[in-house]
């Protein structure tokens, strides 16, 4: 079985390279018989923080990995999403570059999961006025992209929107932020009518 190290290389050159596409997210290297979808966790949790295209390509491409291992293993899969919440918990002293969009992408290619899931993503864009602790991001530039995973979660999985809106109307009318409330507002337009 190929190592962290040797297959993070593969996969990040081969996120550089012009090859890739959503119809190919990995290289066929990383199809073979020995490598496990748990192995490729970690070699794309690496790129994550990259930003940019390396990102947004790790992120689709553990979606898709995501996918492959719960079927392998539901618990397994569960607790790489719960790795997720904990990479945006300020407790864990990370920032969490990467996550939301790995965190949507994850929701958006594994219906299971997402039915398990999705009012976690939710509530990340959702600081209660009641004073209930939630688990809001209070971090502004990570926050946006909370709402793109969030805008890729509910493209996927429609039957989540009536139950989204409450919380995007909330988002749309007291965001502090001018961008987040731009995305809260134009995924309450876009889902208005298709909602009632």
């Amino acid at each position: 079985m190929p190592r962290f190290r040797s297959l993070k290389v593969l996969v990040r050159s081969w996120f550089r390279s012009d090859d890739w596409t959503k119809e190919r997210p990995l290289p066929a290297e990383c199809h073979e018989e020995g490598v496990s979808a748990l192995s490729l966790v970690n070699p794309l949790f690496a790129c994550l923080t990259e930003g940019g295209t390396m990102a947004d390509r790790a992120a689709y491409a553990l979606g898709g990995v995501m996918d492959r291992l719960y079927a392998e293993s539901h618990e397994e899969a569960k607790n790489i999403v719960r790795r997720f919440m904990w990479h945006m918990n300020e407790e864990s002293g990370n920032i969490g570059w990467g996550i939301p969009e790995a965190f949507g992408e994850t929701l958006a290619q594994c219906a299971p999961l997402a039915e398990t899931f999705h009012r976690v993503l939710l509530h990340y864009v959702y600081d209660a006025p009641e004073g209930k602790s939630t688990s809001f991001c209070d971090h502004a530039p990570l926050r946006i992209s909370c709402y793109k995973a969030i805008a890729r979660m509910l493209e996927a999985h429609p039957q989540y929107v009536q139950e989204s809106l409450p919380v995007l109307r909330h988002s749309a009318e007291f965001e502090t932020d001018d961008a987040c409330r731009e995305a809260a507002r134009a995924l309450v337009r876009k889902y208005m009518l298709t909602a009632l």
